[in-house]
């Protein structure tokens, strides 16, 4: 009787079959994701449209199976609830252990999930637990699935329906984000996750995957490539300069506005090196944000033109070791450090840099106290820890510096203390605080550059720096300050697109005394620097450097016909070499070997490895002495956090809590720094402390 009552259930629950399988799945996939289910409901609630759009996508996905027999259908339910709780599982593990979610680019490296799995003891048995979850769901369904009668027209129309849905996420996925105002984090991952769901999250990563092969892609092609693509410069292996980059956030000259005037120049140090050093114009591949891409380019030679647009090669495509400056350099004896004065995760920088080669990523939070201008670190921050590294290494140095004091957005209030004061007959109010303002940040960020360099002639070492802004500034809504001032009509013409992509550039060295006057994108400058220094490079730069020997030193945005010298065959050159480095068969490296990067095991965080070498316990206070303390550090007993003073690099001290003094025998000591995302980004070794009543 009621086994015949589970029947007839059972067969008026076919509704409830389409609904409910996609929700629980989808659910699934998040409480896997987030680890708990009170945060799943908690993202349901703030973000309700990306859920709608996440169930929608997953509706499509289920129900496209619908039109299988009843037993059919709800077999392959259960496989596709397995298969999503455990990438919910894995992207979670990712999370964990590099920062960075699952991302559809992870699946072109095949060993990215036995990495995974090879980094927690407990991964097997989580998969296993689910696929076996999933294996007794099958057997349950088709143990109790009632038979029931086809009926091909409800099945049909709910195929019919699941398949336009798909369709429409494939072929008109922008009108969907437009009308659900979707937006991808390219910032950080774990933001994009925390906001879109894992589902969409990954589904509007996906847009980019669509990276397409081009023609007469194989291995001879990019043979007669790489073969024609010698060095055009000369290297000398025994000269060892510093190398400096530094990334100016949104340095731009202000005195380039038409129609207005000021009453002093904003960036006199940078005009005085311009007289005297090798200087000229960078076209940035961004305007106004996007820093990353600007970097990219520099660092690795390759070009943001040949990617899908929006995409963000960071977020997106830096998935594995890649040979760039840092890579290049520290084969030839250069110790290679990044400095940031903003958050790790930025970007995911804390993860790409360690792929592009560099021993150290010294980040926000490894500045002691820094001195602010604003919302972000001043600048003569980032020149003092320059010189700092310069000076505490016993190598030849390369240092890829990148600052945040001149980011947006700027004040349309008024300033009084402003030294420089703008005016124009067609600025705003509000435009004339704005460009009066950044004008202001500017002749600091100079003020930074002469202390830079100032700092360097004194050390005496053969150093190069190569100064430049990544990108304008965004300067009003909608360009109106540059409007308003006569720099562009707002025409989208090619020469305004050059114009709002143009950033300066300066150089500065002490053993040359070469002057030039160039115009180039970003993606050459790199290979400009390694030229300077008489440095060898990689297959990418030495083809770069035949280009820039021809003054084919210009990409441009393809949407605009070409006026610069570069021509169809080496674009097609180039799209084939950095295709095959990026996404390809890594033909390049087969036939240069020597020039394969490989994993960055030595890679940290910080000025150097935060070591414990001794602790005392001193009238209820812990004394603990070591290398590479910060200030953010926090102190950890048996794994539990406990108030510290930061006194130096080299010393911390703890007040020990209440319940500490009936201890006995050895406690475990251990010093941890956490970011603003709760990432432990450095920790040191685990001292044991012997301690008694």
């Amino acid at each position: 009787m009621k086994y015949s009552l589970i029947k007839q259930r059972l067969k008026s629950t076919n509704l409830l079959y389409l609904l409910m399988i996609p929700l629980v799945t989808l659910l699934a996939l998040q409480i896997f994701y987030n680890g708990d289910l009170f945060s799943v409901y908690a993202w349901i609630i703030e973000y309700p449209k990306q859920f709608l759009v996440s169930y929608i996508l997953m509706f499509g996905i289920i129900n496209i199976f619908y039109g299988l027999p009843r037993k059919a259908y709800l077999a392959i339910c259960s496989i596709l609830f397995g298969l999503f709780s455990i990438l919910g599982y894995i992207s979670r593990q990712k999370l964990n252990i590099k920062g960075s979610p699952l991302l559809p680019t992870d699946f072109s490296i095949a060993k990215e999930a036995i990495e995974i799995s090879g980094r927690f003891k407990d991964v097997y048995i989580w998969m296993a637990l689910i696929a076996i979850g999933a294996l007794v769901l099958i057997v349950l369904m088709l143990k109790f699935t009632p038979r029931e009668k086809y009926k091909w027209q409800q099945k049909t129309a709910v195929f019919l329906t699941s398949l336009t849905l798909l369709t429409l996420f494939y072929t008109a996925f922008g009108p969907i984000k437009k009308a659900f105002a979707l937006q991808l984090n390219n910032l950080s991952q774990k933001i994009n996750y925390e906001e879109n769901g894992m589902m969409l999250g990954f589904a509007l990563n996906a847009e980019y995957l669509k990276v397409q092969e081009p023609a007469n892609y194989q291995e001879d092609s990019i043979k007669q490539v790489v073969e024609g693509s010698k060095a055009s410069y000369s290297t000398d292996p025994d000269f060892k300069p510093n190398i400096i980059f530094v990334m100016s956030e949104a340095f731009w000259d202000p005195t380039l506005m038409k129609n207005v005037s000021f009453n002093q120049d904003p960036m006199p140090f940078f005009r005085s090196l311009q007289k005297s050093q090798t200087s000229g114009t960078m076209l940035s591949p961004v305007y106004g944000g996007g820093t990353a891409n600007t970097e990219f380019e520099v660092l690795t030679g390759f070009s943001t033109q040949f990617l899908p647009n929006g995409a963000i090669p960071y977020a997106q495509y830096v998935n594995k070791p890649i040979e760039a400056l840092p890579t290049i350099l520290q084969r030839q004896g250069y110790a290679t450090s990044a400095i940031h004065t903003y958050d790790n995760w930025f970007y995911n920088r804390n993860n790409v840099y360690k792929d592009l080669g560099f021993d150290k990523f010294i980040s926000k939070e490894y500045f002691n106290s820094p001195e602010y201008k604003g919302s972000y670190i001043r600048d003569t921050e980032l020149t003092k820890k320059i010189l700092e590294e310069v000076k505490a290494t016993d190598k030849s140095d390369f240092i890829y510096a990148t600052s945040m004091q001149a980011h947006g957005p700027y004040s349309s209030t008024p300033n009084p203390e402003n030294q420089i004061k703008v005016s124009g007959s067609n600025l705003s109010p509000a435009s004339q605080a704005i460009l009066e303002n950044y004008s202001n940040t500017v002749a600091d960020v100079d003020q930074s550059l002469k202390q830079l360099i100032e700092g360097l002639e004194q050390s005496g070492e053969p150093t190069e720096v190569i100064f430049y802004g990544d990108h304008l500034p965004m300067l009003g809504d909608d360009y109106s300050v540059y409007k308003e001032a006569g720099f562009i009509k707002g025409d989208n013409s090619y020469q305004e697109n050059i114009d709002l992509h143009s950033v300066p550039f300066v150089t500065w060295n002490n053993f040359s005394t070469t002057k030039q006057d160039l115009s180039l994108s970003s993606n050459f400058l790199g290979t400009y620097a390694l030229q300077l220094a008489q440095k060898s490079g990689s297959p990418m730069t030495d083809f770069l450097s035949n280009l820039l020997q021809k003054d084919s030193d210009v990409v441009i945005n393809q949407d605009y016909p070409s006026q610069e010298k570069i021509t169809p065959t080496e674009v097609t050159q180039y799209k084939l070499l950095q295709y095959d480095l990026m996404f390809g068969e890594e033909f390049t490296n087969l036939l240069e070997p020597s020039h394969k990067p490989s994993t960055n095991t030595a890679y940290i965080q910080g000025e150097g490895p935060v070591k414990i070498t001794k602790a005392v316990i001193t009238a209820g206070l812990l004394t603990i002495e070591g290398e590479n303390f910060s200030q953010n550090d926090k102190v950890y007993i048996d794994g539990k956090t406990i108030d510290s003073t930061f006194a130096n690099p080299k010393g911390l001290s703890a007040s020990l809590p209440k319940d500490f003094s009936g201890k006995s025998g050895t406690v475990d000591v251990q010093i941890k720094l956490s970011d603003s995302m709760s990432n432990v980004i450095s920790q040191s070794n685990v001292y044991q402390l012997p301690v008694s009543n």
